[in-house]
């Protein structure tokens, strides 16, 4: 878009933002940096705004690239000018925490669109989440597609996905990128059955490969999630409610999504468990409600939990206005803080809340518990996933090592 097309979109971008119901510290970020951007851009007469020209802002305004964050506040400063692009190209921004998604969908593919979601995408076992963005995947290709007057299926060419991969990689994440290909793929093999385009996903994408450096996971041992609890202090609210959320990713590794979605009719305390159902498959999960969890949840409950306007749920935010936890963002301060007083070394390593998950999968197997136990702990549908934390083991690494014959 030119400069004064942006400038024209903010306001109507941040009414988005006070529709979806955003707290009032999203909002003022979001302010703060598109007029930030704005200004930059009438400084140094800027015609044209572009992601290169969004990075170029970030580097010289901020000193990081925004393809490669290193802190917590740089996902912050980055966030609004990405979904803003995102909103301006799409017609939205998906985001798990918004309420609803409504997606910007061409009328020249509307029929073909609507044909997909019912026949294909609502036929999937997938949770409620992973159709929505399958969904919001096709619709941006569709957009892509008519911004390039490709108007019907049948005209589609494999250069033209290519080219469209291409223009995100310049945008998203490796791995988001390798998402996408995946459902595109899932997506134009179901096009090609029912005769709509001329060509298979596979064709398309004859190869997605995974990051190639396959790092291996972050995960810290069980001295030092020991020593993380330790350090809490929990003699005041925000204590209590840190002592609480850590201990629950450490002794259940649950995903951070579930624990602040946590609420008063998941916790059984007849039967002495924790029924949810996890946000990300939509499948039910049943875990024991142990020492470790069940006295802080009490502690928390009965001490240090404000009144909030969202009664239902377990966490409640520790400043006015009062409410459930919309975001994650808070979780990840509360661990950054307990890391940094314990003084774990997390350089070069993830330290948020799924490094939590990761480590209790690898202690676990490092304490010889079998694997089918750890994936009924995790949730996960297969042990195939499960078995990602034992590849990916460097203690069990040499038991995993073939033997070398010896010629001599």
């Amino acid at each position: 878009m030119n400069t004064q097309e942006y400038i024209d979109f903010i306001p109507k971008f941040i009414k988005k933002l006070n529709d979806d119901g955003m707290s009032k510290t999203v909002i003022g970020t979001a302010e703060w940096i598109t007029n930030h951007f704005k200004k930059y851009c009438l400084k140094n007469s800027i015609d044209f705004v572009d992601m290169e020209v969004i990075k170029t802002f970030y580097n010289e305004q901020y000193d990081f690239d925004i393809y490669d964050l290193k802190y917590d506040y740089q996902i912050v400063l980055r966030r609004p000018m990405l979904i803003l692009m995102e909103y301006y190209e799409t017609g939205n921004y998906f985001k798990t925490h918004q309420k609803s998604v409504s997606l910007n969908i061409p009328s020249e593919y509307s029929r073909v669109y609507y044909l997909i979601q019912k026949e294909y995408i609502n036929g999937l076992d997938n949770s409620i989440n992973s159709k929505k963005r399958k969904l919001w995947i096709i619709a941006n290709l569709m957009n892509y597609l008519c911004e390039n007057n490709i108007t019907n299926f049948k005209d589609i060419q494999i250069i033209n996905i290519s080219n469209y991969i291409d223009l995100i990689s310049k945008k998203y994440a490796k791995e988001t990128v390798r998402l996408i290909k995946s459902v595109l793929r899932e997506v134009l093999n179901w096009l090609y059955q029912k005769n709509i385009v001329n060509f298979n996903g596979r064709q398309a994408f004859p190869i997605i490969r995974k990051d190639t450096r396959d790092k291996l996971l972050s995960t810290y041992s069980e001295q030092e999630i020991k020593r993380i609890l330790d350090v809490i202090d929990n003699s005041n609210s925000y204590g209590k409610c840190a002592y609480l959320v850590i201990s629950m990713l450490a002794y259940y590794g649950l995903r951070v999504g579930d624990i602040i979605n946590l609420k008063f009719e998941n916790i059984d305390f007849e039967n002495n468990c924790i029924k949810i159902i996890q946000r990300k498959t939509g499948k039910e999960l049943v875990l024991p409600l142990i020492d470790e969890v069940k006295f802080p949840l009490l502690d928390y409950l009965k001490n240090g939990r404000n009144h909030s306007a969202d009664e239902e749920y377990i966490l409640s935010t520790m400043y006015a206005p009062y409410t459930k936890f919309n975001n994650t963002s808070s979780i990840h301060r509360m661990i950054t803080r307990a890391m940094i007083i314990a003084g774990i070394n997390f350089e070069n390593k993830h330290h948020g809340p799924h490094a939590f998950r990761h480590s209790l999968a690898t202690n676990m197997i490092n304490n010889n518990v079998p694997v089918s136990a750890i994936s009924n702990v995790l949730g996960h549908s297969s042990t195939k996933t499960t078995n990602i934390y034992i590849t990916k083991n460097t203690t069990h690494l040499k038991e995993l090592t073939l033997e070398v014959p010896n010629d001599n």
